[in-house]
């Protein structure tokens, strides 16, 4: 258990730094937006790849720090009926549906990302706008984002299954379980 717990540790470490240091593309984001407004409302000057380039880095931005935002549960849940369940049964269901749903997803899209990636920066697309920027960059970073998310969903799936065992273990040692009667 400790050997999966220590991968675990890993994986989270590394997607805990990562998503700091994309998270500073929120910065980039910014940066665009004043220059933008600066260009636009004092100088007259509107810029054509301002747009553009937001889109881009905020695009980058979403993707990269996706496997942080997992980590961290920072996405939507509605657990209404999930609360009541027992906390085995909410580590079993969290690995069945992290199974079900997320890892066909991620071993789909990672592939497909890489080949988009790929096609993109051996034929030098261009975007379709006048700016007409490489595309490889964003691709590539739609590539990263996803394999950091599917590594993470590894790391989530066996903290589910330790919580899971060491779940079991605590209700077999202790079966009264957590409502022990005090005199």
């Amino acid at each position: 258990m400790s050997v999966i717990k220590s991968i675990c540790k890993a994986i989270d470490t590394v997607n805990d730094y990562l998503g700091r240091v994309f998270s500073v593309l929120v910065l980039g984001i910014l940066g665009v937006i004043l220059i933008e407004v600066f260009m636009r409302r004092l100088l007259s000057r509107p810029q054509i790849w301002t747009q553009e380039l937001m889109i881009a880095i905020f695009g980058c931005y979403i993707v990269l720090i996706c496997a942080y935002g997992f980590q961290k549960k920072a996405f939507v849940a509605v657990d209404v009926f999930f609360n009541m369940l027992p906390k085995a049964y909410q580590y079993l269901l969290h690995m069945i549906t992290y199974i079900l749903f997320l890892v066909p997803m991620v071993v789909m899209i990672i592939p497909r990302t890489w080949s988009f990636f790929l096609k993109a920066y051996t034929t030098g697309e261009k975007s379709y706008s006048v700016w007409a920027e490489p595309t490889w960059p964003v691709k590539l970073c739609f590539f990263v984002g996803f394999l950091l998310l599917g590594i993470q969903s590894v790391s989530e799936i066996l903290k589910q299954l330790i919580g899971f065992v060491e779940t079991l273990q605590e209700e077999k040692a202790s079966p009264a379980g957590k409502k022990e009667v005090r005199k």
